[in-house]
């Protein structure tokens, strides 16, 4: 579906749900997600009047942090309020951070905030197997395709195990980090993010495209949306 259709599908489904219970109204915005241009994921309304974006690295703590600090209130007070979306944009720093940000875009639009949620809660587990692989495996991770590189950091990491918890099979996840256009995508992203917003750091933030000076944080972000008009 292109961004044109998206847009007026949401719209569609927007007109559809005004004379809902207003529970009803909360949990279908919670649950949509939508592609942006650029093909970043979109959580809630796309045409909410604010748009939120986090430009974020898998292997980034503080990313990590604002997904635990977040999650809740971002959700209940903002997003669901149909008001403000939130899109994830990546800004990749590396190649295990390539890795995972191939991973979390396995299965689809309707699959990433569940995978991207995954990677995070578990990142300080990934990343202390990826830096505890022995010598002789970390010897090959420079050879072969990218492709086949990531499929290494995949697996000395235990990205593939937990993918295949969240019921990925080897062959989808092999698919995954074989996906030239995705990876074009993560790659778009990040060369906007550094070279057009000259952001320089993760997490960073927008609001409708604009970045938010000092605000890597839930704590320094939070005071910025409640100002945000209804």
């Amino acid at each position: 579906m292109n961004l044109g259709s998206a847009y007026l599908a949401s719209a569609l489904v927007t007109a559809a749900v005004v004379a809902a219970p207003a529970s009803a109204q909360q949990n279908d915005t919670a649950s949509r997600v939508t592609l942006s241009s650029i093909g970043g994921h979109v959580m809630g309304n796309p045409l909410a009047k604010h748009k939120l974006t986090e430009y974020m690295s898998y292997t980034c703590n503080h990313c990590a942090a604002f997904e635990k600090d977040s999650h809740s209130t971002l959700m209940n007070n903002y997003i669901n309020k149909a008001h403000v979306s939130f899109e994830v944009r990546n800004l990749v720093l590396n190649p295990i951070d390539l890795t995972a940000a191939m991973l979390a875009r396995c299965g689809g639009r309707t699959k990433f905030f569940g995978n991207h949620r995954a990677l995070l809660l578990k990142q300080s587990e990934w990343l202390k197997k990826f830096h505890s692989a022995t010598p002789e495996v970390m010897k090959t991770m420079n050879d072969g395709t990218v492709p086949e590189r990531m499929k290494k950091i995949s697996k000395a990491a235990g990205l593939d195990t937990l993918m295949k918890a969240r019921g990925f099979t080897t062959a989808q996840i092999n698919a995954c980090l074989s996906d030239q256009a995705e990876q074009d995508k993560i790659l778009a992203m990040t060369k906007y993010g550094t070279e057009t917003l000259k952001l320089t750091g993760t997490p960073s933030f927008t609001i409708g495209d604009q970045p938010l000076a000092k605000v890597h944080s839930w704590t320094a972000l939070q005071p910025k949306l409640a100002a945000l008009p209804q």
